[in-house]
């Protein structure tokens, strides 16, 4: 005589699949803050300024990374507070339209006390990428009325670039770029789309631009 194993009560499977959900939810969330703009500006800047150039590349790099991220950021964090806006990462249209601008030009200081100080081309076309992007994000975001991602846009903007100073091997941090996709997904403070078009909008313009002025197009 055989026993057959009774199947999975629904109450079992459902509850696994909330377990699941929670899970991929909590790791999305953490990937979101460890890989926004923020961190990957200062990760991109480190990279470039101190592998290429050392440690006389540090001093240009904080620079940038005070211009790029912790401008920005101070500037957000304060009008978030004051507007008391929900979080950090700029999750509704309204409020990317009034920050983007602040940003950049922030951004376009830094580039030009860059120039100022001699800083390396390398350095230079970096902070340019990254002007070009935020820049090129405000008009989709104003004019065609679309939360691009700006997680992907500056995390594919940012392998695009290294990938051009170093080698294509660089190419792999698209994985990255893929995984952080699908965190903005996942959090549900993006679409499938709007990372799509993030991603592509920082390959292409972030990498236009570091290799036109790095002489390399």
């Amino acid at each position: 005589m055989t026993t057959t194993t009774p199947a999975p009560s629904d109450a079992a499977h459902r509850t696994a699949h909330r377990t699941a959900h929670r899970t991929a939810h909590r790791i999305a969330r953490r990937l979101s803050d460890w890989v926004d703009p923020k961190n990957t500006i200062v990760g991109v800047s480190l990279v470039i300024g101190c592998g290429l150039h050392g440690w006389k590349g540090l001093g240009w790099a904080v620079v940038a990374i005070v211009f790029a991220a912790v401008l920005p950021m101070t500037y957000i964090v304060r009008v978030a507070g004051e507007a008391g806006w929900a979080g950090r990462h700029l999750t509704e249209r309204r409020q990317r339209i009034t920050v983007l601008p602040v940003i950049s030009t922030s951004v376009a200081v830094g580039l030009a006390l860059l120039a100022a100080t001699g800083a390396p081309r390398p350095l230079l076309a970096m902070t340019a990428a990254m002007w070009a992007t935020i820049t090129a994000i405000w008009p989709v975001t104003v004019l065609a009325a679309y939360k691009i991602s700006v997680h992907a846009a500056v995390a594919a903007g940012s392998v695009a670039m290294l990938a051009q100073a170093y080698d294509l091997r660089w190419c792999a941090g698209f994985a990255l770029v893929a995984a952080v996709g699908w965190a903005r997904v996942t959090v549900r403070e993006h679409t499938l789309s709007q990372v799509v078009t993030g991603t592509a909008l920082g390959t292409l313009v972030a990498g236009a631009v570091f290799g036109a002025v790095l002489g390399r197009v």
